[in-house]
């Protein structure tokens, strides 16, 4: 096999990415830099006609895109970034990866070991950065020919194994470069250099065996929807029609935005009602599929539960932060299909009640929960929502209207309000029916770089700003009772509008102020390729007044 390169770095570098191609890599996203030029030449250089190479000049926001990329796809996505700074600029996404078993792979270029600890330019200690926030880590040599590249390759393999499997989850790769980094003009041929390489074993990932319970489940029976895939949910909705058992679906399940029998609606809204949690006093068995519950009425309930709590999920991750629920680890379609659970009766929902009080409600002042129901209400067939943290997802996850069961993402692994823009425009990289996304302006402000990857987006990407002046979701915690302390340190009102920032990155802009606006500058946002930016601006505590008006009512419907 004859390979010309010029120099060992190019080499090196072209068996990196092959292999991460190997292992099923066919996104690149690459920052600009010098340390890193080796990796950046040989991504440019790699045929294949399957594989996508993106840019962007902020790494942080890089990494979010790939997050994006990566949840689309469902396969792995790899970074390359330059050494420094430019490094760590990537672990707010890789901890997201970590806590989601999300398939990242870092490939951070480095100085060779005799220029760290010397004064050497843009030289920090990189191994083992990101320590507790990867699955798997390969510290490579400086690029060698003294090095096999079949001891290479197997290195590469031993870190990428954890791109696969029930634990799945991101990689770091840190891989030094020494000098002349490219450009020589002697061509060598590396062929022998390459020739104890081996394929890529084919083996299958190892799955998690199929755990059963000591126990029979108990009715009458609740099934609970935490943070699930698409296929995932398939399954749990399959369980609820066999088995007539109610669900309570959390907004990130991809159940809560369904319209259908067997799913309860507006779960926390039910929840806050009397009757709601009365409805609940006769049930004796709660299986929970998958972690991180959006909602606090919910989260409430499950803690003070007393009858048996099965937590199912295809990871060793115990997501349980009561820690009082029998964890489950088994792939969730096959427990569901194989659980012999027996018919539960259905339950008093009063939901005409809760519809009519939401309507009432709602109708009589704009706000942020009447636009994020009236998105919900308009969202096209199959273009996915990706609710914001912080204010935008527990609004949506108590407001939104089910309808069609259109795809929703969230970062609910640490749940930052970093990097939403950059996610959403990896996301609709590759769905075409788009992208919803509904976030607040301090999240906005955080990820301002990554409208620059939103208005290169092939499918519509409309983003929706609540811009309240600052952290809306303080006022409703115990910090709107601090005085004085409370705007300086917990608000932080900025007084800023996103008008300019939608024009410096050629973004589409409208900032209507009425409900029958926001419908028309939706629906058209909608339909055009590229991105739109709708922002909404509301006094601070007008969000929270019409919120805790609306529980309000519902405890006083529930009392009727």
């Amino acid at each position: 096999m004859r390979a010309p390169f010029s120099h060992i770095n190019e080499a090196w570098s072209r068996l990196i990415l092959e292999r991460l191609y190997d292992h099923g890599v066919r996104d690149l996203c690459i920052a600009p830099g010098s340390r890193s030029a080796p990796l950046t030449l040989a991504a440019a250089n790699l045929q294949r006609p399957d594989l996508a190479l993106h840019t962007h000049f902020d790494e942080r926001g890089l990494g979010f895109f790939a997050l994006g990329l990566a949840k689309a796809r469902g396969r792995p996505v790899a970074l390359i970034t330059t050494s420094g700074t430019a490094v760590p600029n990537l672990h707010p996404a890789l901890v997201e990866a970590f806590q989601t078993h999300v398939p990242l792979v870092a490939v951070t270029a480095d100085r060779p070991p005799e220029l760290l600890h010397c004064g050497a330019n843009q030289a920090i200690e990189q191994s083992g950065l990101f320590a507790r926030h990867v699955r798997a880590a390969a510290d490579l040599p400086p690029a060698d020919e003294a090095v096999s590249a079949g001891w290479l390759s197997q290195a590469l393999d031993r870190a990428c194994a954890a791109l696969h499997g029930p634990d799945r989850g991101p990689v770091h790769i840190n891989a030094p470069f020494r000098d002349p980094l490219y450009g020589t003009s002697q061509r060598a041929d590396f062929g022998p250099w390459r020739s104890d390489v081996r394929p890529v074993p084919e083996t299958p990932p190892p799955a998690p065996a199929m755990a059963r319970p000591e126990t029979p489940p108990q009715t009458p029976a609740l099934l609970v929807a935490g943070q699930l895939l698409p296929e995932e949910a398939r399954a749990v909705l399959r369980l609820a029609e066999r088995t007539g058992t109610p669900v309570l679906a959390d907004i990130g399940s991809q159940l809560r935005l369904l319209d259908h029998p067997r799913i309860l609606p507006y779960a926390e809204l039910w929840l806050a009602t009397p009757a709601g949690r009365c409805a609940l006093a006769g049930i004796r068995q709660v299986i929970q599929f998958g972690g991180r519950l959006t909602g606090k009425r919910l989260n409430q309930w499950l803690a003070g539960f007393e009858g048996e709590h099965w937590l199912v999920s295809e990871h060793s991750d115990h997501l349980d932060p009561q820690r009082r629920a029998r964890h489950v680890q088994a792939p969730i379609p096959d427990f569901c299909d194989a659980l012999p659970l027996p018919p539960s009766p259905p339950l008093e929902t009063a939901e005409p009640t809760v519809n009519a009080c939401l309507e009432a409600t709602l109708e009589a002042r704009f706000s942020e929960l009447t636009a994020v129901r009236l998105i919900t209400q308009r969202l096209p067939r199959g273009m996915a929502l990706l609710p914001g943290n912080s204010m935008s997802v527990r609004l949506l996850d108590l407001v939104a209207a089910p309808g069609d069961g259109n795809p929703v993402l969230t970062n609910r692994g640490a749940s930052g309000i970093d990097g939403l823009v950059a996610t959403a425009a990896g996301y609709a990289r590759h769905h075409g029916a788009g992208v919803t996304l509904v976030l607040g302006d301090l999240s906005l402000l955080h990820d301002l770089n990554s409208l620059h990857l939103a208005a290169r987006s092939p499918s519509p990407l409309v983003i929706l700003a609540l811009n309240n002046d600052g952290g809306a979701i303080f006022q409703l915690l115990p910090a709107r009772d601090q005085g004085p302390h409370f705007e300086p340190f917990f608000q932080l009102p900025h007084g800023l509008d996103f008008a300019q920032a939608a024009a410096q990155f050629g973004l589409d802009y409208a900032r209507p102020d009425t409900p029958e606006a926001l419908a028309a500058t939706y629906d058209a946002a909608c339909t055009r390729t590229g991105a739109t930016l709708i922002e909404l601006c509301f006094p601070p505590h007008h969000g929270a007044d019409h919120l805790n008006l609306l529980l309000q009512r519902l405890q006083e419907t529930g009392n009727g």
